[in-house]
């Protein structure tokens, strides 16, 4: 009797069921402007209207994405602002997390271009001006652990996002695999975020060929359509003033031809929404709260033919306990335990490099904040395009598998530099240089640079670098170099050590040198190293004022402590940099009748330390520097002079054989300059310095310093910081400094 009952029941209720169509939602793309389809589903939540289908495109696949996952209105809107989404056209790591070595070559040449030389010696581009990692990123902590699925009509809602192949220009459905991977290839923009490589083809934002999939929804089996367009109208005349205008008109022509073919496919039954999204750009993420209300006001106009689809209160709640039971079986979570990790994709570093950067321990559970920090080390290695994973079921076991693209536009690559230094009247300093950089010469991941500097001061060289084992502890380099620099030394008259020049006060000195170095390193973390090495010199040092040049040659042994965790080298806010180098050579000066030899000990320190709050913030240095090898003159001079180096002199203008300097720097971030895919704060400061140079020993001490203090304006751009400055030194010295680049450094 129970069981002919059930049965009556189940009978009775499927007319029901039938009569109840299959709603499909679709989302079109449009970036900031996606928030409106928030809107959108907060009403059809709030009237019980059903959603059995969800299609995409670009930022309509991740709303429907996060939705077909479960996600109510609510928790759609708290994730959207949640995100920083400025964040995904980030793609390089902070400063903080490069390694050591990473840090000096990117504070040397700061014009990071991205040019890349190929095996055949060609220049060779990145297909994206951005990689697509930071968005990967924030797409995967979106979606969490999921692990891979066979298909996405597993998923609370069945879900299909819409991408475009760029090899043949034709729509790519996605209906299956890792679920971000499919977000992130609905919405690469061509030409602004490289397309992602999945199942052998290029994938890039579907906007292009299909930015409104109803064909999508109707192919799963949708009866009634509510679609909703947020594309972007046609540009009038008034308005194509730029080429940029032109290529958005073309854009918007095809995006719309594209919309236009999928809205002819509704009926009377289905339902169109155009939320006036008119001033919102699709980079406008800050207004997305206002395109959430746009897109409701949107729903609400056409409530009355929404209604038609909604349902009882008992049967909406039933629908709802279905999806929600679904939801809780994804197993979506914010740790996973791994049975296994493996490492696939094209790469020229051994596999036990890439697993020992990861540092992911089979047998364990993983915040997926783990799993990131795992992938941005692999990332800030710099020799991959992008780094990505999935987690799969395989046997019974959670398997990890992190994928990694190496550069396709390497292995060779070119960085610039240019710095200018101005006092607006008799002296100007500048550098322009080029750095080539052959990675991965090696499976450790070993180096080739060769670098040149021309200018005021001018340098050749090359070096080879490689890591000793996979765990990157060990390293050794090899350098040689040739440095001109000039040295300016003030003298008292009668000085005994400058007695052969007569009675000037000031000695401008050319030094030419070549230098070689080989040197054994031990990383103890990847921010600090410890380095013993032996170095070789040789050269002349020629006499500007006078005739007169010295030959001059040092051998000998040093050892070197670095230390570096501080976030920007010119408006650092946090972290610590310290470098300390000891060195005992035998220094040897011929010429103008004398020969010289004499060993010693050669010393520097540098050290600095911000403290901030808020805006604010406040670095403390200290700079030391000396050598007991006392000669006529010193073979490694030490040189002040400059913004926040004596500020009033200008670059190097002090030398001699020993330097010390005490600064505080005040800095305050007026304004944020916040362009989205880049910033160029603003900042206002001042800075108060005492220091000095001396040629003896028994000269060094704090009554023979100076005391200075500048004022400035500085930005911190993309290609390096710009300041426009006031310095002032005890003696009458002051300066107006214009400084742009690297000239200087702390």
């Amino acid at each position: 009797m129970r069981a002919f009952i059930l049965l009556l029941t189940l009978l009775l209720s499927l007319p029901v069921l039938a009569e109840r169509p299959r709603v499909a939602l679709v989302l079109s793309g449009g970036g900031a402007k996606g928030a409106a389809h928030v809107g959108v589903i907060r009403v059809l939540e709030q009237h019980r209207i059903p959603v059995d289908i969800v299609t995409g495109t670009s930022m309509g696949a991740y709303v429907a994405g996060m939705y077909a996952l479960g996600l109510d209105a609510g928790e759609l809107e708290q994730q959207l602002l949640a995100l920083d989404w400025n964040q995904g056209y980030q793609d390089k790591v902070g400063r903080d997390e490069l390694s050591l070595r990473r840090k000096r070559q990117n504070d040397e040449f700061l014009l990071r271009t991205d040019i890349g030389i190929d095996e055949k010696w060609q220049l060779s581009l990145p297909g994206g001006f951005f990689q697509g990692q930071a968005l990967g990123a924030l797409l995967r902590r979106s979606t969490l652990t999921i692990p891979r699925l066979k298909n996405f009509d597993h998923l609370p809602i069945p879900y299909r996002a819409v991408a475009t192949d760029m090899e043949t220009m034709t729509p790519v459905v996605l209906k299956k695999g890792h679920l971000a991977t499919a977000m992130q290839a609905s919405m690469s923009v061509p030409g602004v975020l490289q397309p992602v490589a999945l199942n052998g083809r290029l994938l890039a934002d579907g906007g292009v060929v299909n930015n409104l999939p109803v064909d999508v929804a109707r192919e799963l089996g949708a009866e009634v359509v509510i679609a909703v367009d947020i594309g972007d109208a046609m540009l009038p005349r008034e308005q194509l003033d730029s080429a940029l205008a032109m290529v958005t008109q073309l854009t918007n022509y095809l995006t719309r031809a594209g919309t236009e073919r999928q809205t002819a496919l509704l009926t009377d039954k289905d339902v169109l929404l155009a939320p006036n999204i008119a001033g919102i750009g699709v980079g406008d993420f800050g207004r997305m709260p206002e395109a959430i209300e746009r897109g409701e006001a949107a729903a609400r106009l056409i409530l009355p033919k929404l209604q038609a689809l909604a349902l009882s209160e008992q049967d909406y709640a039933d629908y709802r306990h279905r999806k929600l039971d679904r939801r809780a079986r994804l197993q979506r979570s914010d740790a996973v335990f791994l049975d296994r990790v493996e490492v696939e994709g094209n790469a020229s570093l051994s596999e036990a490099v890439i697993r020992d950067v990861l540092g992911l321990n089979p047998g364990q559970f993983h915040q997926t904040e783990e799993l990131e920090r795992g992938v941005r080390r692999l990332y800030a290695l710099d020799a991959f395009e992008q780094v990505s994973y999935r987690i799969e079921e395989q046997d019974d076991e959670q398997v990890l598998t992190v994928h990694t693209r190496e550069k396709g536009w390497g292995p060779g690559f070119v960085d610039l530099k240019f710095a200018l230094e101005d006092d607006f009247t008799s002296r100007t300093n500048f550098e322009i240089g080029a750095q080539f950089r052959r990675t991965n010469i090696n499976i450790l991941g070993g180096e080739w640079l060769a670098e040149v500097t021309l200018g005021s001061n001018k340098r050749l060289a090359s070096e080879y670098y490689t890591p000793l084992d996979t765990d990157y502890d060990f390293f050794w380099k090899a350098r040689g170099e040739y440095d001109k620099r000039r040295r300016t030394f003030f003298v008292e008259p009668g000085e005994e050590s400058f007695e052969q020049f007569g009675r000037l006060t000031t000695l401008d000195f050319d030094y030419a040198t070549w230098r070689g170095q080989s040197e054994l390193g031990y990383n103890l973390n990847p921010w600090s190293e410890l380095a013993l090495g032996v170095q070789g010199l040789t050269g002349s040092i020629d006499a500007r004022n006078l005739d007169g040049s010295l030959d001059v040659t040092s051998i000998g042994p040093y050892l070197r402590f670095s230390h570096d965790t501080l976030d920007n080298v010119f408006f650092p806010t946090h972290g610590e940099a310290a470098e300390l180098t000891l060195g005992y050579y035998q220094n040897r000066l011929d010429g103008q009748g004398s020969n010289e030899s004499v060993d010693g000990l050669d010393y520097e320190l540098d050290w600095l330390r911000p403290w901030s709050g808020g805006r604010h913030t406040l670095i403390t240095k200290l700079v030391l520097g000396g050598s007991t090898a006392e000669q006529s003159l010193p073979v490694f001079a030490r040189s002040l002079g400059g913004l926040f180096n004596l500020s009033g002199y200008q670059s190097e203008q002090l030398s001699g054989r020993y330097s010390g300097l005490a600064g505080l720097l005040y800095h305050y971030r007026w304004f944020d300059n916040d362009f989205g895919a880049f910033r160029s704060p603003v900042y206002l400061g001042g800075s108060l310095e005492r220091g000095g140079v001396w040629n003896a020993g028994s000269e060094v001490g704090w009554d023979q310093s100076l005391t200075a203090g500048s004022i400035f304006v500085g930005v911190d751009t993309n290609w390096g910081p710009l300041y426009l400055a006031f310095g002032q030194a005890e003696g009458n010295k002051n300066s107006v400094y214009l400084y742009f680049g690297n000239l200087f450094s702390f």
